[in-house]
C-alpha cells in the first residue's frame, strides 16, 4: 500500500519544495482520475509528490471526457455548487509532460476553502500555502461514453487502485459514489489486454472487489 499523504508530512516535503525551487513555485494540482495511481504517475509523469487525499467542494466528476486520441471516455471535472468529489493533492511544477498527459483538460484554478483536507489547517500550514495556486484539470466539453468513445475497465481500475492504495476500499467507495454517470452499456473489459495506455497493475482479486463494490454503488 502506498504511503498516505500525513497532512503534516505533506505539508513539511511542500515546504521543502519550495525552498528548493529555482524558478516555479510548486503548484498544487488535484488529481481526481489515473493521476491517484502511483504507478501511472511515476511511469508518466514527473510528479514525486506524497498522495494527500481531500475532498473538493463545488466541483462534480463524471464519466464525460472524450479523448480523440485515445478513443475513450475518461472521468472529467466541471463547476458544480452541489456537488464534491474526493480527489489526492500533488505539490508539483506543470512541465510538458503534465500537459501532454491532461491534453484533454484545461488547468483551472480552486479557491483554498473550496478544499477539505480532513482535519483544521493551521496558520503555519496557510503560511505554506501561500504563493501556491491550486489547480484541477477541468474537462473541455462534457460528451457521455458512447459506442466510439467506452469506457474502458483498465482505465478504471487505474484510478480504482489509486484510491485504494491510499485509503482503502472506504475511499474506493467514496470515488465511486462522487461519480456521476457511470457507464452500463458502453463500458469494455479490456483487462487482459489493456487500452488505457497510462494503466496500473492490479490482481485479480483487486479488480473483483472493484466490480463488486461499483455494482453495489453504482
Amino acid at each position: 500500500m502506498e504511503s498516505e499523504g500525513n497532512i503534516d508530512v505533506w505539508f513539511q516535503q511542500l515546504a521543502k519544495a519550495k525552498e528548493s525551487a529555482n524558478k516555479d513555485t510548486p503548484h498544487i494540482v488535484v488529481g481526481y482520475g489515473s493521476l491517484m495511481s502511483k504507478q501511472s504517475r511515476d511511469t508518466h509523469s514527473n510528479i514525486r509528490s506524497l498522495p494527500l487525499p481531500v475532498i473538493v467542494n463545488g466541483w462534480e466528476r463524471a464519466w464525460v471526457t472524450k479523448s480523440s486520441d485515445e478513443k475513450q471516455t475518461y472521468v472529467g471535472a466541471y463547476q458544480n455548487n452541489a456537488s464534491c468529489f474526493n480527489g489526492h493533492a500533488f505539490y508539483t511544477n506543470i512541465d510538458e509532460k503534465l500537459l501532454q498527459r491532461e491534453q484533454d483538460y484545461r488547468f483551472s484554478k480552486l479557491k483554498l476553502d473550496q478544499l477539505d483536507f480532513g482535519s483544521v489547517i493551521s496558520t503555519s500550514m496557510l503560511e505554506v500555502l501561500s504563493n501556491c495556486t491550486v489547480y484541477v484539470c477541468e474537462t473541455l466539453e462534457r460528451k457521455k461514453p458512447s459506442r466510439e468513445f467506452p469506457v474502458n475497465a483498465s482505465y478504471i481500475d487505474t484510478c480504482l487502485k489509486g484510491c485504494l492504495d491510499v485509503g482503502g476500499v472506504e475511499e474506493v467507495k467514496r470515488f465511486i459514489s462522487t461519480t456521476k454517470y457511470w457507464p452500463d452499456v458502453f463500458k469494455i473489459d479490456d483487462r487482459l489486454k489493456p487500452k488505457y495506455p497510462r494503466a496500473a497493475e492490479t490482481c485479480m482479486s483487486e479488480c473483483e472487489k472493484f466490480d463488486e463494490i461499483q455494482n453495489q454503488n453504482t
